[in-house]
């Protein structure tokens, strides 16, 4: 599950797919990502990170925060939830 700004939960492989399709198509074109901090509690884990989306040409298009919710399942870490925020100053 996702959970966006400005929008409502995103739930199920094919709508999260599309999100993240829409987000591509926007001109996103490399994601940066960097692992702060993990720790795990049985079957779950939380990992707070930071993010840095680029255009074609290197431009920033947006950066922040992020925690990501895992959970194991049949042996295998699954992304359970994932909410982030722009550290970006709004424009206007």
């Amino acid at each position: 599950m996702l959970l966006p700004a400005g929008t409502d939960f995103i739930s199920g492989k094919e709508k999260i797919a599309g999100f993240w399709q829409a987000v591509m198509d926007m001109g996103i074109k490399r994601a940066k990502l960097e692992i702060i901090e993990t720790e795990q509690h049985g079957d779950t884990a939380i990992e707070m990170s930071r993010y840095r989306l680029s255009g074609a040409d290197g431009e920033l298009m947006d950066e922040g925060k992020y925690i990501v919710v895992w959970k194991q399942v049949d042996g295998s870490w699954k992304l359970h939830r994932d909410i982030w925020t722009s550290s970006v100053p709004p424009q206007g």
